[in-house]
């Protein structure tokens, strides 16, 4: 009888012992859903969106004097000689206030050439325009055959023409405010080699 007065004090306080531990045990381990839904999610970063790059436009050209003769003589083929600036009354009374102008005649034994610069004209009068371009020429639109240009310029237009020196071509472009229109009486000129030749122009 006092053996089982002795053991049973002990046995109570075991269970207890075991109990305290258990209960320690579970509230130092959180359940793994608290863990993971602490975890923070990283931010997708936003991308800069790109910045424009403005397209250059191009520099005006220069109206001051006329294209030596060996630009001309280059993309011709020819043998012209300078020969002196022309006016046109009629061009000059139209062009808009700050438009820049220059025309020039080159001239050889059987070829002559024209060469109409004008800087800081608007597109928007490109087609308004051409008869007074035509008039520096001495030429009317009803003398001249229209020839489709594209994909050169921003507009373009060319005319065929037959004159005192033979056959003849006009190219008339327009590339931002800049304006270049070419005249080749003689030597059968051809649309190829005014481009080129306005090209140069150009810059």
């Amino acid at each position: 009888m006092s053996d089982q007065r002795v053991l049973a004090p002990l046995l109570l306080a075991g269970v207890m012992a075991i109990a305290a531990m258990a209960a320690c045990g579970s509230s130092s381990s959180p359940p793994s859903s608290a863990a993971s839904s602490s975890t923070p999610t990283p931010t997708a970063m936003a991308t800069p969106a790109a910045t424009p790059t403005p397209t250059p436009s191009a520099a005006p050209l220069d109206t001051a004097s006329c294209p030596s003769a060996s630009i001309i003589n280059a993309a011709l083929g020819s043998s012209l000689q300078f020969d002196k600036t022309i006016s046109s009354k009629k061009l000059v009374d139209t062009l808009p206030s700050g438009t820049g102008h220059v025309a020039c005649e080159y001239v050889s034994a059987n070829q002559r050439a024209l060469v109409v610069l004008l800087n800081n004209i608007p597109a928007s009068l490109f087609i308004t325009e051409e008869v007074d371009v035509a008039d520096v020429f001495g030429l009317t639109l009803s003398q001249m055959q229209p020839v489709p240009v594209s994909g050169f310029g921003d507009e373009a237009q060319s005319y065929t023409y037959t004159g005192p020196e033979g056959a003849g071509m006009i190219l008339d472009v327009q590339q931002g405010t800049n304006r270049v229109a070419v005249f080749v009486g003689g030597g059968s000129p051809s649309l190829t080699e005014l481009e080129g030749l306005v090209t140069q122009l150009m810059g």
